[in-house]
């Protein structure tokens, strides 16, 4: 079972959060795990999509509750603190979904990069206080884990190569690949492979420094555990044809460049198929979704009078072809946890 788990591409608009959040919800919800998300995108979507189930959210006069994650590590960056205690770090409970937390983000963490940046650049010499600030998000999502017995950390991040989500993706235990049909994607993937592989490596070199400090070494190397592909079309069942010779050429770079990386390791039957979902678009689901904090197959009749032309809600052939859709989402969420688990 893989604990600490993100979805990362360096490309955007490829349905990270979302898809973040609905694998939450569905291991909290109809696996009965206890589940944290982290924001560690300063944009902070998935903070916004977790408390859009509260009534009080779109008030402009509204003050979050919950630590955020740059307050949370404030004690690092501007003291002497190298160990997050995790007990001063208040979490939020997820008014719907009775199993699931979140440790929020907000927009200051964006000034948490230059931390990051210099950790990444002089921890492997003797400043013991940038080591210190390397290990310290490897730390936080461990002391968390430990203190509340959660099941799994899902940690969202954005779309970057930067020093923040480095570290993020170092610190987990393995990451999903969501990727859109097209070809900006095929582009960033073929890069990806280059970037992590850059990451592993020098992280490598860096740990081996920490033992003679007497601080504590992590592996560095996520496992791959495989693509999502989204946002594509399909009629009767079929995708595309257009969207069909994108997913094929990603498919493609995945095999031939991302997994012939020799630091990046991955589950053996990727190498034949590496995607492990395929999620075709939802249409107006997901923005009614959003609307009310809840899971794309967690949309309740009354929910779709935000859909609709007239203001009613649906019913007859029209709700039935919402469950189908919603059925069919979930599947494909439950393939993707059934990975983790």
């Amino acid at each position: 079972m893989y604990k600490i788990v993100t979805f990362y591409n360096n490309k955007g608009g490829v349905s990270k959060t979302t898809t973040t959040f609905n694998l939450g919800v569905f291991l909290s919800k109809e696996r009965n795990k206890k589940v944290l998300l982290i924001d560690c995108d300063p944009q902070s979507n998935l903070t916004e999509l977790f408390f859009a189930s509260t009534d009080e959210f779109d008030k402009p006069d509204t003050s979050l509750p919950g630590t955020s994650l740059f307050e949370a590590l404030k004690p690092r960056f501007y003291g002497d603190q190298g160990r997050i205690n995790s007990e001063d770090i208040d979490l939020v409970q997820s008014t719907i979904y009775k199993n699931l937390y979140l440790l929020r983000g907000d927009f200051e963490l964006g000034m948490a990069e230059n931390y990051f940046a210099q950790a990444c650049a002089q921890a492997i010499t003797e400043n013991v206080n940038e080591k210190q600030t390397y290990l310290v998000l490897y730390r936080l999502f461990n002391d968390l884990i430990n203190l509340h017995s959660f099941d799994h950390l899902i940690v969202d991040v954005g779309p970057s190569v930067g020093a923040l989500t480095r570290l993020t993706v170092l610190s987990c235990d393995a990451f999903f690949m969501p990727t859109s049909p097209d070809r900006f994607c095929n582009q960033a993937i073929h890069v990806l492979g280059k970037v992590l592989s850059d990451w592993i490596k020098r992280h490598l070199q860096i740990i081996q420094t920490f033992e003679s400090f007497g601080l504590e070494q992590f592996t560095g190397k996520p496992v791959f555990l495989g693509a999502i592909s989204q946002n594509f079309k399909a009629i009767v069942g079929k995708v595309k044809r257009s969207y069909k010779y994108w997913q094929t050429e990603i498919s493609k770079t995945i095999i031939g460049e991302f997994l012939t990386k020799e630091l990046i390791e991955s589950r053996n039957d990727l190498h034949e198929d590496p995607f492990v979902a395929e999620i075709r678009d939802v249409g107006p689901m997901a923005p009614v979704a959003q609307i009310f904090g809840r899971a794309i197959f967690d949309v309740q009749q009354e929910h779709t009078v935000e859909a609709s032309s007239d203001g009613r809600q649906y019913y007859g052939i029209v709700w039935k072809n919402w469950q189908d859709r919603m059925k069919e989402y979930k599947d494909e969420i439950q393939k993707i946890a059934e990975v983790i688990l």
